[in-house]
């Protein structure tokens, strides 16, 4: 009783702290730092006397948004934390000691009238399709996907795509990428494993597993910044001349990992 009881207060414990980093995460995102100026401007200039803080503060969103919707100051940092690690090559002569291809989960919606696909966001989708590219060049292992309730649809996008299901293997009780690490290596132990998830996310991933003792072979995928002759002029606004929508997605994307590695140096998981 007193085992269980523990046990029950530690899982409290955790899911308070997960809730509590979610939270003040989003808080601290440069999107919702501007709009919350944009709105209490907006509210200040018609309910409140300070008209000249509410222009200013209104001024500040407007400046910020403006500022974030140019990528190139945004897809120099963005680079610099996707392309630490190179694409994995399916040739390497150590593949045979690879038992698992281990895909970390990007988050989805459980909407049970949509197929596996259409649950996934398009982090996941990108991952466990490189996971999958990858698993194909070394047959004797598996595919360990991880990350909540995506980790399930991923499996079944891996097995709509031909995996077969006795190689496929669902860890389905994390919530973050630290306690990914934690449950991952639970089920990997020693062995050495391939580690897929987006470009962004991967040096913070790594960091996580290697500080457990664990020898992941880093796999990036799903890229925000791209090689420029392989960008469309569009998606960068007439090669970053004109402000997109795509530089507030990467701000966001860089702000979240750095938060994540700050606070797993703080908490000591990194």
């Amino acid at each position: 009783m007193i085992v269980v009881r523990k046990f029950a207060i530690m899982r409290v414990g955790s899911w308070t702290m997960y809730l509590f980093k979610k939270f003040v995460g989003a808080l601290l995102f440069p999107n919702t730092i501007l709009l919350a100026l944009l709105g209490v401007g907006v509210l200040m200039l018609w309910v409140g006397s300070k008209r000249r803080l509410a222009r200013a503060l209104i001024t500040i969103a407007a400046a910020g948004f403006f500022l974030m919707s140019y990528t190139s100051s945004w897809s120099f940092l963005v680079r610099k934390l996707e392309y630490r690690y190179p694409v994995y090559d399916t040739t390497r002569s150590d593949a045979a000691e690879m038992n698992w291809v281990v895909v970390l989960g990007g988050g989805g919606m459980e909407i049970q009238n949509l197929p596996a696909a259409s649950r996934l966001n398009l982090q996941s989708v990108a991952r466990v399709i490189e996971g999958i590219r990858i698993l194909k060049s070394i047959p004797h292992a598996k595919l360990l996907l991880s990350g909540d309730s995506s980790a399930v649809n991923m499996g079944g996008v891996a097995e709509m795509l031909g995996i077969e299901p006795d190689r496929i293997v669902i860890e389905k009780t994390s919530r973050d990428t630290e306690q990914e690490a934690v449950e991952i290596q639970r089920i990997v132990g020693k062995d050495r494993f391939v580690l897929v998830t987006s470009a962004i996310h991967l040096p913070r991933s790594m960091a996580l597993f290697m500080k457990r003792g664990m020898t992941p072979i880093p796999a990036p995928a799903d890229f925000l910044v791209r090689p420029a002759p392989q960008e469309p002029a569009q998606s960068w606004g007439f090669g970053g001349l004109l402000p997109v929508s795509a530089g507030a997605t990467r701000a966001d994307a860089l702000v979240h990992e750095y938060l994540g590695m700050l606070w797993g140096k703080l908490s000591g998981s990194v």
